[in-house]
């Protein structure tokens, strides 16, 4: 497999362990996921998971329109989530006259159906339904010239056996999952409110034992950062702002810890 970046094949960085943006350089092309834009479609994916509005609220606002342009867009794919909001608007309407509206026509969202795959500079994303409080599509990246795939997972209920079996499926070999809790007294609570616990990701790594397990998305209760990183590193977890990946998939490093 040939090395274009530099030594690294792969970056994954987060902007804050609370937050559920990602952005993924896999060789040349980025993904940003629940993440700001760029006026770069020849190098940019931009995904969106759901529409609740931490996950939205970077790429309605964040970015750099002034940068296109006359006859340039910014192209961003979103969940088709056909739910009524009113007689007239279902929710992805809604949505998408907010940024037709809030960019004067600059950010553009496209539907996307549960399980519909997209060709972009040689790589398949897919749209992976993960059962969340509202349609939520994970995002499954598979680049021709990488060894090996991404999953992210956005929000999701982690005990949910249909949910499992999706991301198992698939066999990633870097999953980036959203974490809420890690306290096990937490457990019920999380499920409830529909979303991922430690112990459902330390399911996953005993049905998935090659694969990359990254956390993310925690909930903003847990504000001693080496608390966490003890936890994860525990559980054979890899936990950091920005990680780099290399040709074999367990050669990776995190050059900028939280």
């Amino acid at each position: 497999m040939q090395d274009r970046t530099g030594g690294s094949i792969a970056r994954i960085e987060f902007h804050a362990p609370y937050h559920p943006n990602v952005l993924i350089r896999l060789f040349d092309t980025y993904y940003s996921i629940d993440g700001a834009c760029s006026n770069r479609q020849d190098r940019y994916i931009h995904w969106i998971t759901h529409f609740h509005f931490d996950h939205i609220r970077s790429s309605v606002a964040g970015g750099a329109d002034f940068l296109l342009k006359q006859d340039e867009h910014i192209t961003i794919y979103a969940p088709h989530d056909p739910t009524p909001v009113d007689e007239c608007s279902s929710v992805f309407d809604i949505h998408r006259k907010l940024y037709a509206h809030h960019t004067k026509g600059k950010r553009v969202l496209v539907p996307v159906m549960p399980g519909e795959k997209i060709q972009f500079n040689g790589t398949t994303l897919e749209a992976v339904p993960l059962r969340h409080s509202i349609d939520n599509f994970a995002l499954f990246i598979d680049n021709g010239r990488a060894d090996f795939t991404v999953l992210v997972t956005g929000d999701w209920l982690g005990s949910d056996e249909e949910n499992r079996e999706a991301i198992v499926s698939r066999e990633p070999s870097i999953l980036i999952s959203e974490c809420r809790y890690v306290n096990e007294r937490s457990y019920d609570m999380t499920a409830e409110r529909m979303h991922a616990h430690l112990r459902d990701l330390v399911e996953l790594r005993e049905l998935l034992p090659d694969t990359v397990i990254i956390p993310y998305h925690i909930s903003r209760t847990f504000s001693n950062i080496s608390a966490l990183n003890r936890i994860f590193d525990e559980n054979n977890m890899v936990f950091g702002k920005k990680i780099l990946f290399y040709e074999d998939i367990m050669q990776y490093e995190v050059t900028e810890p939280y």
